[in-house]
């Protein structure tokens, strides 16, 4: 069989690699990277017939790597009502009337990616403001941030959820003056909404898949950690118990490559998918399981996170545990003595500073090298925090286009001084903290230009926590594949690593930091083979 080899030059290539961060040529030969450097000393690595690939003057660029997203949920959302950009409670009526019409009666309307900050007097609706446009079928609407469900009267109905039904551990049902749920179920209480809902036919997952991980490759994306339930353990209840065998079902649609971030209560639960199509490191693209998740609170948005201090804006709340530490710390120990990476997601200042702490004690108790454990978001951080996830080797997964969607409230719900430490990415790099790139989509777009953008500008947001454009860029590279044990193979243009990576029409690394989101990706090239290509 003729091998398939090729020759990229007259570019700007970005390698990533600190021992050679500039080349004029690579050279692939069957998915592989086998030289960097000048033309001529790329082409003695490749024999007559080779592809010559002319950059006309773009830039290559490391494929980029998502290390946090959901994929079953990015899925779904393909299939059902976006929310996002509605600026009042009419507009998100309309848009549900309208699906509604368009829907099969028998299906649930489901309205995503909502933010009640976006109207004139940001007020959260209830089942009744939902009743007003669905009143004849079970809908409900799902906060931007994952972390709230707004049921209507159909919805609760449907699900039996009655006065009687009592707030489960680490959630919180919203109650009229008389008990009755009034719409808003938060945190470990969604699954009782959730559970209920009847799942999509197997046509439309595939062709929303297809659509789904389209986008993905439009964004440069040839890598990404995807979370995923296995139980009725996570946000979605027992209907998440399908996120693994639907992801499966469509892995021949998933064009890239996957790290597996699963979400169990029972870590045999995990080890047993060693076994399965989500473990196959030799497959193209290569997929692997290798990290369990946990829940320790909520989100700034949804005002669950857990706070050392009252909210400025909502000063009854300081959020919650969803999970206790007792618990916690239990699932730690199983994952982190069964060899498995724990990945924790922490939002609140309190939060991070238990998780912090309990990876302190698991790590004297039981010391491991190179566990690379990770805080997932770790989104308000004090230097204390910063200099004992330095310490402990922690890894930070952070979703730089939160500040994007947080940064016209932040500064209500938190104040002025504790807005300082939220998303402090200069503080982390200059203590020489890893910090990994990811999206949280569909929480989050995952344009990795720009969140890129969103690094190095902040837009506005506490600009003394901006870094440069390489950082950035090393967040969703290089330092993205170090998080999922995988520098070795790819994450730079290095010599031996998998010819994943990117063309894009300009430099990121020398234009100014406003125009970095105007970049287009011209090519998405995975394992040597152009898997998108830009009309």
């Amino acid at each position: 069989m003729r091998s398939h080899e090729q020759l990229y030059y007259n570019g700007d290539i970005i390698t990533m690699d600190d021992a050679q961060p500039a080349a004029e040529a690579v050279a692939v030969k069957d998915g592989t990277i086998i030289a960097v450097g000048d033309v001529p000393h790329c082409t003695r690595f490749l024999n007559k017939g080779y592809e010559a690939i002319d950059l006309r003057r773009s830039a290559l660029a490391p494929g980029f790597i998502d290390t946090h997203l959901h994929p079953v949920m990015m899925i779904y959302f393909e299939l059902n009502v976006n929310l996002f950009g509605a600026a009042s409670m009419e507009e998100v009526r309309q848009r549900l009337k309208n699906a509604a019409r368009e829907k099969d009666a028998s299906m649930w309307i489901v309205g995503l990616n909502f933010d009640e900050q976006m109207f004139a007097t940001p007020v959260l609706p209830n089942r009744h403001d939902i009743d007003a446009a669905c009143p004849d079928r079970p809908a409900i609407i799902v906060k931007h941030d994952g972390h709230m469900i707004i049921a209507n009267t159909k919805a609760i109905a449907a699900a039996g959820i009655t006065n009687a039904v009592q707030d489960p551990a680490g959630g919180k049902i919203d109650r009229e003056a008389g008990g009755h749920p009034s719409g808003p179920f938060r945190e470990n209480a969604m699954p009782l909404i959730l559970s209920a809902m009847p799942l999509p036919d197997q046509q439309s997952l595939v062709d929303a898949s297809i659509s789904a991980f389209n986008r993905l490759l439009s964004y440069g994306i040839t890598s990404a950690g995807v979370v995923l339930q296995t139980d009725e353990n996570g946000h979605a209840g027992a209907i998440g118990a399908f996120d693994v065998p639907v992801l499966q079902m469509l892995l021949d649609s998933v064009p890239i490559s996957l790290y597996g971030i699963i979400a169990a209560a029972d870590i045999t639960t995990v080890t047993s998918l060693f076994a399965s199509p989500l473990h196959a490191r030799d497959a193209h693209p290569s997929r692997r399981i290798g990290a369990v998740k946990m829940f320790a609170d909520g989100t700034f948005a949804s005002c669950t996170a857990y706070m050392r201090e009252p909210l400025t804006d909502h000063p009854e709340s300081t959020g919650f545990m969803t999970t206790t530490e007792d618990e916690l710390y239990k699932r730690m120990g199983m994952a982190h003595n069964a060899n498995l990476q724990v990945c924790i997601h922490a939002i609140g200042d309190r939060a991070n500073r238990v998780c912090i702490d309990l990876y302190d004690r698991l790590l004297r108790e039981y010391p491991r090298r190179n566990h690379r454990h990770r805080l997932e978001h770790a989104s308000i951080l004090d230097a204390a925090m910063i200099e004992d996830i330095r310490r402990l080797g922690i890894v930070i997964s952070a979703q730089p286009m939160f500040i994007h969607s947080e940064k016209n409230w932040l500064y209500a719900r938190f104040g002025r001084e504790r807005a300082k430490n939220i998303y402090p990415f200069r503080s982390i790099v200059d203590a020489g903290v890893k910090l990994a790139g990811a999206s949280d989509t569909p929480v989050e777009s995952a344009d990795v230009l720009h969140a890129l953008q969103c690094c190095v500008t902040r837009e506005g947001f506490e600009t003394q926590e901006c870094i440069s454009a390489a950082q950035a860029l090393k967040m969703f590279t290089i330092d993205a594949a170090y998080a999922q044990f995988e520098e070795s193979e790819k994450g730079s243009i290095t010599p031996g690593k998998r010819a994943d990576m990117v063309v894009l029409d300009r430099n990121p690394l020398r234009i100014e930091p406003e125009e970095i989101a105007e970049i287009n990706v011209m090519k998405t090239i995975i394992g040597g083979r152009v898997k998108y290509e830009r009309a």
